[in-house]
Order: structure tokens, then sequence, then C-alpha cells
């Protein structure tokens, strides 16, 4: 994408209402307390069918699979196993499946994606009381702390320009900057604004967010603002205080609830549970926004 089609805009940002709470808390929010509209929520939930698939969960789920059938390869396939970086595209992938029994083989390849995703990432800067110009940015690649099913950088679809510009995007990125300067004075950050649907069909659950209980490793942290939930059961949002609690705030998200938080050097910890299909026959799904926020140094307006 041309970098002159990123063009710098400005917008109003509404924090989040004060708790009597600690800093260090998870704060749960409705859309309409950054001045979103549902109107907002049903652009992005229309967009389901358009969203690009993440094709790294089947990676992870073939590996997942490879690993408890480890002991019946041979050296040169464990080799190709060990080599394999986690992306559906690694060439090691096909090396591998080319080199197995044809059994095991036919069972990996069954494995069908069940989360589409976009991204995008923003530039911002504080230029007067709650006014913050963002400036959307091309990379599209995101880095996270490297975890059992994780890899840490991964390089996702682009959001669409229609979307990155929308007045109620930009309400949203600026209002959790505009709450992020009032729990810290950050004047300067960086942002990457992330769009997932995870589908749940068939008898089996799936995992919104495979790695489980985790950090994403950024300052600050809109776990999730669900955009729509129907025909789901589960999908329950948990923040705990360490990785072995206790839980500080257990919720089913309903649209457009949403959970910020601090992240990386605090010690909350969050997870959201797998979902299933309410109804046998009828599919379901569960869409969010998330947010990971970093504190970038004072830089000049």
């Amino acid at each position: 994408m041309p970098l002159d089609d990123l063009h710098p805009v400005h917008s109003l940002g509404l924090a989040l209402p004060r708790t009597p709470q600690r800093r260090c808390a998870p704060r749960l929010f409705r859309m309409e307390q950054l001045g979103l509209t549902p109107a907002f929520l049903d652009l992005l939930a229309d967009q389901a069918d358009h969203l690009p698939w993440d094709t790294w969960d089947v990676a992870r789920r073939r590996r997942q699979m490879l690993e408890r059938y480890r002991s019946i390869l041979d050296t040169n396939q464990r080799a190709l196993l060990d080599a394999c970086a986690g992306d559906a595209a690694d060439p090691s992938w096909a090396a591998l499946l080319g080199a197995l029994p044809c059994v095991l083989r036919e069972a990996l390849l069954r494995f069908r994606p069940h989360r589409r995703r976009s991204l995008r990432k923003y530039r911002l800067s504080r230029h007067a009381t709650r006014c913050w110009q963002l400036q959307p940015l091309a990379d599209t690649r995101f880095e996270q702390p490297a975890v059992d099913g994780r890899t840490p950088v991964r390089d996702f679809a682009a959001m669409p320009l229609a979307l990155t510009y929308h007045p109620d995007m930009l309400r949203f990125v600026s209002g959790i900057a505009e709450t992020i300067h009032g729990q810290c004075g950050a004047i300067a950050l960086e942002m990457a604004v992330h769009q997932m649907l995870t589908l749940a069909d068939g008898d089996s659950a799936v995992d919104p967010a495979p790695e489980g209980l985790h950090q994403d490793g950024a300052d600050y942290i809109v776990s999730a603002l669900v955009v729509r939930r129907r025909g789901v059961l589960g999908g329950t949002s948990r923040v705990l205080r360490g990785t072995a609690g206790p839980v500080l705030l257990e919720r089913e998200l309903q649209e457009g609830e949403g959970i910020f938080q601090p992240d990386a050097g605090s010690p909350l910890w969050h997870e959201v549970s797998p979902i299933r299909v309410a109804a046998a026959g009828h599919p379901g799904q569960r869409m969010i926004l998330g947010i990971d926020a970093h504190v970038l140094a004072d830089a000049p307006a």
C-alpha cells in the first residue's frame, strides 16, 4: 500500500470514566462511553465474509497433532517439524507433509481455519486536551512474546482504508489513547488494532485465543470489545492477578462491552474460554476489536 494513501488525521477521544479502583486493575466498559454507535458495530459485522482467514491456526493445530505422533516420525521428519516457524506458508510445512504417511497427512489436511482477522497500526500524538493526531501505518507485522502455541512475529492482512479512517474507529483509538493518558500521562503511543472473527460450527469447541492465559506484551490493551456475538456459548473473558489467580474480572462479554487493562509489566494476565454453537446445525460467531498499545518516548507535536 503506498504510504501517500495513509495520511494523518485528527480525532477527539473520550476517556473511559475514572474508577475508584487501583490503577492496576481491569476495567469493564461499554462502547457508548467512548462515543461509539451501534451502527459502527453493524458496519464491522457486515465485513465478516471479507475478512481474510488466519491460516496460522491451521499450522498450530497441525503441529499439535504431529507432536502427539512425534514418536512415529523418523529423524528427517522430526527435523522438519522442529524447523517449522508456525506459519502455514512456511516451506518446511510442505516438505514435512510430503514426507508423512498418507493417513497422517490426510488427517492434517482436514484442519480448516476458524478465525478471520485484519490489523491496522497507528502512531498517535496528543496535540491538545482530548485531541489526538493519528497516523495510520502500512506495517502489518505484529509481535508478541513467544509462548506455547504462538509465533512471536506474525504478518496479518491490512485493515481496509474505509475502516481505518472511519470516524468511529478513530474515536475508538483516540478514546483509548486518552484513557491511557489519564493513567500515565502518555502523549505519544503506537497502537495495533485487531479485528477478529471466530466462527463456531459442528460439535467441536474453537478457541478465540489459542494461547490460553497470557499477556500480549503491550503497555495497555483492550483484550476485546465485542462487536458481534450470535449463536454461540462460552467465550468467557477472565483477568487474573498473576498466572495462578485470583480472578479479578470474569465476564461473558456481550455486544458493545469491552475490557481495558494494563498488560506488560503489570501483574494482570488474561484469557478467554472456547466457544461452541448454541444449537446443533446452526453456525455461530464472535467478532471483536482488540488494541495493543505501546507508550512511546514523548514526541514533539
